[in-house]
């Protein structure tokens, strides 16, 4: 899995205990667009969580779950 090394890079922000990333970040760490991440969870197929701004953030967890969702898509010609 290539995206754990990628995870370290990014600064680390905390929501109590939880280490959380940005959009940004988390389209960066899965190869996709920003845009595409707010089109998973506005469809409801990733849940998001918010921070103290209301900006939503996902966990190492949440990223590691989107991934595997990713992963188990079938592509259609």
């Amino acid at each position: 899995m290539m995206y754990n090394n990628f995870i370290m890079r990014y600064p680390i922000k905390k929501i109590g205990k939880l280490k959380v990333y940005t959009v940004t970040e988390t389209a960066k760490i899965l190869g996709v667009s920003r845009p595409g991440i707010y089109h998973w969870f506005k469809k409801g197929w990733v849940k998001v969580k918010r921070d103290f701004r209301n900006l939503p953030v996902f966990t190492e967890k949440d990223i590691k779950k989107i991934n595997k969702w990713r992963n188990t898509l079938k592509v259609t010609k």
